[in-house]
């Protein structure tokens, strides 16, 4: 499993992996199942393609992601919640969810 170097790096794999992710959604006014399945997809491939690791170990992280999303991403003022906000939410919340350090992609 390889993980970026540096915060920079970091930062930079979250912002391509969001701008890969957000072209499956861009064109939906609604938010609906059917996007955010489209969504979760998007990032589960991400994280599987960044960490080298089979689809279907990170997809089993599904139902704890979205168990904690109320709780965390919920949480979020009114402002800060959108499309780029919640792919780079999810990213994160799959990573921690694994067991990967998250430490590197933390402010």
């Amino acid at each position: 499993m390889k993980l970026p170097n540096s915060r920079r790096n970091a930062m930079r794999e979250i912002d391509r992996m969001v701008s890969k992710v957000i072209k499956t959604v861009e064109d939906s006014e609604v938010t609906d199942k059917q996007t955010f399945e489209r969504l979760l997809d998007g990032v589960i491939f991400q994280v599987a393609k960044n960490r080298r690791l089979d689809i279907n170990q990170v997809a089993l992280a599904t139902d704890q992601v979205i168990a904690d999303m109320p709780a965390e991403y919920g949480q979020l003022a009114e402002e800060l919640k959108g499309w780029e906000t919640l792919i780079a939410f999810l990213y994160i919340k799959y990573h921690q969810v694994l067991g990967i350090d998250t430490t590197m992609f933390e402010p």
